[in-house]
């Protein structure tokens, strides 16, 4: 199984928002996006983070106001459009919420709070 199909796999049937955390080093002005999904809002029983490293060109519409939910998240490997320091594209399909390009990225299982 490549990379991509591992982080999407991992992507699936995680999508309620918990938190999201966007960070610029202003040295170098790398950025990095971290996502906090859970399963469900009111009893999860799953929680997967997300984190994509090198972030450029993210674009977020419709979030926010109620539970914020990211449906039908895909990650795609694009390396082959040999862009600079980029290989992957991460896109949330169904409304178009999110979308951005990224160096590095990976997602891991994480606690539920107590």
């Amino acid at each position: 199984m490549s990379s991509t199909d591992t982080i999407n796999a991992l992507l699936c049937g995680v999508s309620v928002v918990r938190r999201i955390q966007f960070d610029c080093e202003l040295r170098t002005g790398r950025c990095t996006l971290q996502l906090d999904l859970v399963d469900d809002g009111v009893r999860p029983t799953q929680r997967r983070v997300l984190r994509a490293e090198g972030v450029t060109h993210w674009n977020v519409a419709e979030l926010g106001g109620g539970l914020t939910q990211l449906c039908d998240l895909h990650v795609s490997d694009v390396s082959h459009l040999q862009h600079d320091r980029v290989r992957y594209l991460l896109e949330e399909r169904e409304r178009g919420a999110l979308r951005l390009w990224c160096a590095l990225l990976s997602v891991e299982d994480a606690p539920l709070d107590p």
